[in-house]
């Protein structure tokens, strides 16, 4: 149960960090790195080259919650096994506040009129915070995974009782003939 919560956790992660963190992150990019400004020759390579350096590494810090969505769906529950619980708490019940957040939103048209503002304060910080420890927990958790041998290693690297028979080098066989 632990395990599929955290999964669903990463998705959602993932749909929160496209839909409300790129928008507003790419009007940001966009201004600081003033693409086609530099004067011609090296300088607007150099840009050209920052520009694309800054897209790509936005786009990797975006798509974290997939790629460890990915490699979780590809090692299957012994990678989960690995991962701090205290970290995996965190980042569902971080969602679990975010998307608490994110209902209340939805649901302010529908209050009082004098309720409507107090909800709509309340409910936008407990959204970024929910979204902030989410993405601290899922950061924590894959960072801080320790490796855990899947069953059938453990079990093929087993020592056998009984005794190991050396037969080379000579002077060191065990076996009397």
């Amino acid at each position: 149960m632990h395990r599929r919560l955290y999964l669903a956790t990463l998705v959602v992660l993932q749909i929160a960090l496209i839909g409300w963190i790129s928008p507003p992150l790419a009007q940001a990019l966009r201004f600081e790195t003033a693409p086609g400004l530099a004067p011609g020759g090296w300088p607007a390579m150099l840009q050209l080259l920052a520009t694309a350096a800054t897209i790509v590494g936005t786009s990797v810090a975006l798509a974290f919650p997939a790629l460890a969505l990915a490699r979780h769906r590809r090692s299957g529950p012994p990678r989960f096994l690995g991962l701090p619980r205290w970290a995996t708490t965190l980042a569902s019940c971080a969602i679990a506040a975010m998307c608490a957040a994110f209902v209340a939103l939805a649901l302010v048209p529908m209050l009082p009129v004098d309720a409507r503002m107090t909800a709509a304060l309340i409910a936008r910080p407990i959204a970024a915070g929910g979204l902030a420890l989410a993405a601290a927990g899922v950061l924590c958790a894959e960072l801080l995974r320790r490796s855990v041998a899947p069953a059938r290693e453990i079990a093929g690297n087993r020592i056998m009782p009984g005794r190991t028979e050396v037969t080379h080098p000579q002077e060191l066989r065990t076996h009397g003939a």
